[in-house]
């Protein structure tokens, strides 16, 4: 029987000592129990309220307490147990009189620490002895080691998680990509397993997990044991793998704490699979020399016409991620698979462009999923990333899986979606549990259907050798690959060769006391394309991305932000009074138009057509920017003059319309203003108009 099941009501130190035991508790007074997350968030709950701690410390304490009861359970063979507290221990430790309840527990640490010191340090708990007391009422009655894998799995990742918020760019991988990230690749019994930046372990635990489906008669510990490796540089955290991998079953899980760029190129070629999400982020760069110096991709590149080249010159810093793909591919043995969470930047970016052809020489590219903007959202960053799969062995003729999933089962906040009805009423499961809304169970089945499956919006296959200089998978949506199919075959031509785009910035700060009038990408009206207001500053406070000096004429178009390649993309001419304004460089600015009307290049700035090319372009993990050579290239079609015309004439009629009313606008506020003023008979051209006498 559970232990929630057992006791409705849980023992508290706040509560009754008839609540609590008369005597020790014996191993056959243990339950497995259902409900383990809330037991611990209640052991958090009291912590923070009656220790005045931080939520690390607290979450070290209680990893110490959780670590020797489930030492007593596996290891010690007295059938009384010493991790419970009775109702006479209760009302000594009220009255001060803990010694004998404490000093057994101290004991119980002490003997835990002889077979875990690495993990645990610390000589001491550092707990009250009223805090101590009542963790150990709360959990005294649950045997870890009889309670459901698929439970504590559940209630230690959402209880430890809390703790890790990426101070340092370790980021946590939620559950439903590990879950992803796993399926794909698909572990089999024989293949040992590392993860270099386990983190709390969950890539280990959900690759023992499949194993424990797929192949239940392979001894789950022994496969811990002998099949999974992890690397952890921060000790609470690697001592949180450890305590988790145990409670799964593991005798001597391996969990070294270590920096793993350092320590991991003594195990090259020792695996099988790789399995991780290293640290990312803009919170510092590897610029140790003796570590940069151990990776080709620690030093400077330059390209030739053969392909990129490492120079003999250090690189002055490298983000963490980039060292830990050139580990990953050195830890497996040949024809070794390997999923790895990185940031778009990587695939992206003209910067990385030498990263990606470093892993072309090496590895195989099997599969690229594009995680929606918000997936480490709840967990530290906004930061855009994609899971990518690759296989150690030299590239061949293949297709590359890509998916681009909008949904993975949880919203910006990180609290769970679930599949409704139509009557909007949450939908159940056989087993009665809500289904959650995800398409990341799809996608792993798409993955492994490879020749049967059929391409469709959420997944799709691309030709190794349609891969160009980026791997991010929206730069090759066929939807995109259809549209730019049309503009070949139709009478089409650069950007670049229609227009000019300007790249002379303006030197108007050489006076910072003179008035200019500024535009921002804020302050065009992108459905009406025009520009609804200026702000007047002075040179000297105009920020720096103030740049172009625009002329009559001009047409300018967002190049940089979270609008652009949207519909809420920001494109306008620019009129008489607009002229000599200086915009923003979040525009490129568009003039001497050869073989295109203005107005009709400003309604194809608008169209699904050149939107799609922008998405398809954009660089950028943070902030989604275009760079101008790639908007060069944008595809424009160029219709007979007629048809141009007569488009350009909706587009201008539209637009002086629209200034017509915007006119119209402001001129009704100016005279609201002057309302309060008291002009009234102005504003009517009467003399003798009074306003109304008031009712009151």
């Amino acid at each position: 029987m559970p232990y929630d099941a057992q006791l409705p009501q849980q023992p508290s130190l706040l509560g009754v000592a008839e609540l609590l035991p008369t005597k020790h508790l014996r191993r056959s007074d243990l339950r497995s129990a259902s409900n383990l997350l809330s037991l611990l968030e209640d052991c958090h709950n009291y912590l923070y309220a009656n220790e005045g701690l931080l939520k690390e410390k607290i979450f070290r304490e209680v990893v110490k307490l959780l670590a020797i009861k489930l030492y007593e359970e596996r290891y010690d063979s007295c059938p009384v147990l010493r991790f419970c507290i009775t109702a006479d221990e209760y009302r000594a430790v009220l009255a001060g009189r803990s010694e004998e309840f404490i000093e057994r527990i101290k004991q119980l640490y002490a003997q835990m620490r002889g077979t875990l010191l690495r993990f645990f340090p610390d000589p001491e708990i550092h707990l009250s002895p009223l805090s101590i007391a009542y963790v150990v009422s709360t959990l005294q009655w649950v045997s870890l080691e009889q309670t459901a894998a698929d439970v504590k799995g559940e209630a230690f990742q959402v209880f430890f998680t809390r703790y890790q918020r990426g101070d340092r760019g370790e980021f946590f991988t939620p559950h439903p990509i590990v879950e992803l990230a796993v399926q794909m690749i698909a572990p089999q019994p024989e293949e040992v397993i590392i993860d270099p930046a386990c983190g709390s372990g969950g890539f280990l635990i959900q690759a023992a997990h499949f194993i424990r489906t797929h192949f239940p008669e392979v001894p789950i510990s022994c496969y811990i044991d002998e099949r999974l490796y992890g690397i952890e540089f921060n000790p609470d955290i690697a001592t949180t793998a450890q305590l988790r991998l145990a409670l799964e079953g593991a005798q001597e899980p391996r969990i070294q704490c270590a920096n793993a760029l350092e320590v991991g190129l003594e195990l090259e070629e020792r695996f099988d699979v790789v399995l991780a999400n290293p640290p990312f982020g803009s919170r510092g760069k590897v610029n140790t020399p003796h570590l940069l110096q151990r990776y080709e991709l620690g030093h400077r590149w330059r390209r030739a016409k053969q392909g990129w080249h490492p120079t003999h010159l250090l690189s002055p810093g490298q983000p963490p991620e980039i060292l830990f793909i050139e580990l990953c591919l050195r830890l497996l043995r040949p024809y070794g698979r390997m999923a790895i969470v990185l940031p778009d930047g990587v695939l992206q970016n003209a910067t990385t462009e030498h990263v990606r052809d470093w892993i072309r020489g090496r590895a195989e590219l099997e599969a690229v999923v594009s995680l929606p903007q918000h997936t480490f959202v709840p967990y530290g960053t906004g930061i855009k990333t994609s899971l990518l799969l690759l296989r150690k062995r030299p590239t061949k003729p293949h297709q590359v899986f890509m998916a681009v999933p909008q949904k993975i089962g949880y919203d910006v906040k990180g609290q769970p979606l679930y599949l409704r009805d139509c009557d909007g009423k949450v939908m159940h499961d056989p087993r009665g549990k809500p289904i959650v809304d995800s398409e990341l169970p799809s996608i792993a089945r798409l993955f492994h259907q490879a020749e049967t499956a059929v391409p469709n919006l959420l997944a799709f296959w691309t030709p190794i050798e349609s891969l160009n200089h980026r791997w991010d998978a929206e730069h090759y949506l066929p939807h995109d690959a259809l549209i730019l199919d049309r503009l070949n075959n139709y009478p089409s031509r650069p950007l670049h060769e229609v227009a000019e785009i300007v790249t002379a910035t303006d030197c108007f700060r050489a006076n910072p006391n003179q008035k200019i009038h500024y535009i921002a990408i804020s302050d065009i009206i992108p459905q009406l394309s025009i520009v609804a207001s200026r702000q007047v500053l002075l040179a000297s406070e105009a920020p720096s991305r103030a740049k172009y000096r625009l002329q009559e004429g001009d047409i300018i178009t967002a190049v940089s932000g979270a609008s652009t390649g949207t519909p809420q993309h920001a494109s306008a001419i620019v009129s008489a009074s607009e002229a000599g304004a200086i915009c923003s460089s979040g525009f490129a600015v568009l003039r001497n138009f050869q073989g295109v009307d203005p107005y009709y290049l400003l309604a194809f700035l608008r169209s699904e057509v050149f939107l799609r090319q922008v998405r398809r372009q954009l660089r950028g993990h943070a902030i989604p920017a275009l760079s101008t050579d790639d908007l060069a290239q944008v595809l424009v079609p160029i219709p007979p003059e007629p048809l141009q015309r007569k488009i350009a004439q909706l587009v201008q009629e539209g637009i002086n319309a629209s200034r017509k009313g915007l006119d119209n606008l402001q001129q009704a506020e100016s005279m609201i203003q002057q309302v309060l003023q008291g002009n009234e008979g102005e504003l009517l051209g009467s003399e003798d108009f009074s306003i109304p006498p008031s009712s009151e």
